[in-house]
């Protein structure tokens, strides 16, 4: 545990040495190595502070100094460190009644091992306990640990369970009563937390999974056994009396004594819940039957939980939920069926299926390790994530449960399928099967093109669900080096070209990805060069200040393969996201009309003292700037732009005439809340030539009317949009947390407040979350190739209507014709995006 300074007399002295230090540890487990003056920059603290936590935390064994310096440094090198995540592990354990799986992660997060046994049901407590601890062995020996460096052990059973003890479970019924949490120990002093296993797949859902954006949420599991678990308010409800969520025996849900009918027979002649699933999936005839008895039969209770808890989402766990749309689509439909489908919450699909237990038991784990580690529950547990980088957590563990077939069966057990999936497998089949291990690979090379203001969206590589870190950094400037340093810590190597990435490294090492945050007007040569050197692309918004130029780098993308991303976050920004979801749920009909004003109170510091007031190379800001809410209004319409006419004037800005060159200087060196009012403003550009107040009315290729306006002289800062259907309106009303989406569905007179509110729950201010969600998302699509919800194509759709409707501005807004990408490209992208991204209610 790190010690902190102790002593009655000195509390407060004693408290500000425990923030410290976890302040220090929050920075050292956030990136791969720094020095103390980095550190001590990045904490706030004093150097001669952090200098004391770091000596105190290597002795700890919990950071350790490793070599930095680059090659042929004059001087003294300084000192780096980094956060030791082998010091101490954590293990998840899923004690199911057909099967054991563990697995195990370090302190950083990484899952580094997953065992999967099977377990014969008939056997008794104390075997299948014996049976646990093995598994436990196991993932130790895989990772080459002692059990003294065990941080914390969480395992999930079928029952009712306080923490410690199992109450009552009818599925083993002979652990009820049983002091679990002492018996998993194993004689070792760290702490064993027991959960119920239900509450441990809606944990690892909330945490990791399909309910990640949500606060409220049901899980139901549906497979072998049938029951429900609740997160409110972003945490696990246990109850009072620890049976929140246990009404599986209730008549009225449907599930109760289901097991015993002939239903479940079928199910486990037919090869088990998930064989079914994925022969339902498949277009099987007699599965997709047994699917639609099923959904019949479960939809009551499922119903019931929606309309009394009233979550954000209703997330199907369980084996037979691998069925995806399958089953999901009818049990939506039959639950709007019984309730009115606007007060229904919207059901989605596990993410993690039958692994949602153990994986949301090492969750709990990594919680309850940190907090013994570190000695605070202050101080946040990291997310898991996959070890390897080349896939996602799910897929991780999806990749290999259908690598490996059956679960290896542990000594003295026989074979049985998976949680939910009933027994279908010989016991000679499952003893010759291995044991399933994940395997440790290499993060994800990355760089970063452009060291200004957006580099630092970046710094979420390594800090998402995909291991990645920073080796490079180019900037023409080579002032860029101390920020790229700053930023990334000293290891990333600095060039000034970015052509210089196109060729190994001294160790013959290649990047797998860049994030380019250049001046618009440089991004089509960066990003067609590294597509055809075939590194991945983040390219920042807007695309290319051309359409031409828009086209030459979706082609480039076409026709080598290589992975492009446009960095569209709003398209994660909470409120946008909440929109959507009105929207594709029906709650407003079709829609028919999309108005967006945006008041861009800091414009005079964002857009009118740099580069981008100079039209020769931004084009004007109803591209660099509207590209966002264009791409948005696009999205929600679920068309692009065919036909434009646009209005504007520089109204405020050039009647300013202090004026200076910043070359050199970033946005945030000048910006201030204090530059007010705009005619007052000082040291804008040289050239001042956009508009500072702009205005575009739009017709989509699907008939939607929309229309956008901006202003960048006004005193607050903030987007509002109103999306018009045919059968009532939504708009938001502020666009971060606090703020609100009001839906209209009834007739009437004023109403302020609207028929109903949804509340905007963003994870942070501003970008900070849609930032994390974006790089996280461009991070899976480069390491397995997972769809994405950023369209390129619909990218360079919105910087064609943005320049279209800025030659028509400058032509007495004369109307303007937006052509599409060809056919051929657009073909290409269809392949990358998601489905469920291109339109609402697909």
């Amino acid at each position: 545990m790190v010690r902190h300074a102790q002593g009655a007399s000195d509390r407060h002295v004693a408290d500000v040495r425990r923030r410290n230090t976890l302040s220090c540890v929050e920075v050292l487990r956030g990136t791969s190595a720094t020095t103390l003056t980095a550190l001590a920059k990045d904490t706030g603290l004093s150097r001669p502070t952090v200098e004391s936590i770091v000596s105190e935390l290597v002795e700890q064994g919990l950071a350790r100094e490793v070599p930095g310096a680059e090659a042929g440094t004059l001087g003294r090198p300084a000192r780096h460190y980094a956060f030791a995540a082998d010091a101490r592990y954590v293990v998840g354990l899923d004690l199911g009644v057909h099967s054991v799986t563990g697995m195990i992660a370090d302190l950083a997060g990484r899952v580094l091992s997953v065992v999967r046994r099977t377990v014969d049901e008939p056997l008794d407590g104390v075997d299948r306990l014996e049976i646990a601890r093995s598994v436990q062995r196991d993932l130790l020996d895989r990772v080459d640990a002692p059990r003294s460096r065990l941080a914390a052990v969480a395992a999930a059973v079928p029952g009712i369970v306080d923490g410690e003890r199992v109450r009552l479970s009818l599925p083993i019924a002979d652990w009820t009563g049983v002091n679990l949490s002492a018996r998993l120990s194993t004689g070792g002093d760290h702490p064993v937390v027991v959960e119920n296993d239900i509450n441990m797949a809606a944990l690892a859902e909330h945490a990791l999974g399909a309910a990640r954006l949500a606060d409220d949420v049901v899980l139901v599991q549906l497979g072998y056994r049938i029951g429900a678990a609740l997160v409110l308010g972003g945490r696990v409800y246990r109850g009072n009396r620890f049976a929140a969520g246990e009404v599986g025996d209730f008549s009225w849900t449907g599930w109760d004594g289901w097991c015993e009918g002939s239903l479940l027979g079928e199910i486990e002649q037919a090869g088990g819940a998930e064989q079914v699933a994925l022969r339902a999936r498949e277009g099987d005839g007699a599965a997709l039957a047994l699917l639609q008895q099923y959904v019949r039969r479960v939809a009551p209770g499922v119903a019931t939980l929606a309309m009394v808890v009233d979550p954000e989402c209703v997330v199907l766990g369980g084996g037979l939920s691998r069925a995806g749309d399958v089953l999901r689509a009818p049990l939506q439909a039959e639950v709007d069926r019984i309730v009115h489908p606007r007060a229904a919450a919207p059901l989605v699909t596990s993410a993690f299926a039958s692994d949602g237990a153990a994986l949301g038991a090492l969750v709990r784990a990594l919680e309850v390790g940190s907090e013994a580690v570190f000695g605070s529950a202050e101080i946040g547990a990291p997310s898991l994530r996959a070890a390897d980088p080349a896939t996602s957590l799910a897929q991780a563990l999806a990749d290999a449960a259908r690598a490996q077939g059956p679960a290896a069966a542990g000594s003295g057990t026989a074979a049985a399928p998976d949680e939910d999936a009933g027994p279908a497998v010989s016991q000679e089949q499952a003893a010759a099967a291995p044991v399933q291990t994940v395997q440790v690979r290499e993060p994800l090379r990355v760089a970063v093109v452009g060291v200004g203001a957006r580099a630092r969206m970046a710094q979420w590589a390594g800090r998402t669900g995909v291991p990645a870190h920073v080796v490079r950094a180019v900037d023409v400037d080579p002032a860029g080096k101390d920020r790229a340093h700053e930023l990334f810590g000293p290891g990333a190597a600095f060039t000034t070209d970015h052509r210089d990435l196109l060729a190994p490294d001294g160790h013959g090492r290649t990047v797998d990805a860049a994030f380019v945050c250049t001046p618009d007007d440089t991004h089509a040569d960066i990003a067609e060069d590294l597509l055809r050197a075939g590194v991945a692309v983040y390219l920042e918004k807007p695309l290319a200040t051309t359409t031409e130029d828009c086209d030459r780098v979706l082609g480039a993308a076409a026709e080598t393969g290589t992975k492009l991303y446009v960095g569209h976050n709003m398209r994660h920004m909470a409120v946008v996201r909440t929109m959507r979801d009105v929207i594709a749920r029906g709650e407003i009909g079709e829609v028919q009309a999309v108005w967006c004003r945006h008041f861009v109170g800091n414009g005079g510091d964002y857009y009118f003292k740099d580069w981008h007031a100079d039209r020769a190379r931004s084009t004007g800001l109803l591209l660099q700037k509207a590209v966002h809410d264009i791409d948005v209004i696009h999205w929600l319409a679920g068309s692009t732009t065919r036909d434009v006419v646009g209005m504007g004037d520089l109204q405020v800005y050039g009647r300013v005439t202090d004026r200076e060159d910043r070359s050199g200087q970033l946005m945030t060196d000048w910006f201030s809340y204090d530059n007010w009012p705009p005619l007052e403003q000082q040291g804008l550009h040289p050239v001042v030539d956009v508009e500072d107040t702009s205005m575009m009315l739009m017709r989509l290729g699907n008939g939607v009317l929309a229309s956008y306006e901006q202003c960048h002289f006004t005193p607050d800062y903030w987007r509002n949009y109103t999306v018009i259907g045919t059968r009532g309106r939504l708009e938001n009303f502020g666009d971060g947390d606090g703020g609100s989406v009001r839906v209209w569905n009834r007739r009437t007179s004023f109403s302020e407040r609207g028929d109903v509110e949804y509340p905007i729950a963003a994870g942070g201010p501003g970008h900070h979350d849609a930032d994390r969600l974006t790089v996280d998302e461009f991070l899976r699509f480069v390491a397995d190739g997972t769809p994405i919800t950023t369209s390129p194509v619909m990218a360079r759709d919105a910087v064609a209507t943005g320049i279209a409707a800025t030659v028509s501005l400058r032509a007495g807004s004369a109307p303007q014709r937006v052509h599409p990408v060809t056919p051929e490209v657009a073909a290409h992208f269809d392949d990358v995006v998601d489905p469920a991204a291109r339109k609402p209610g697909d």
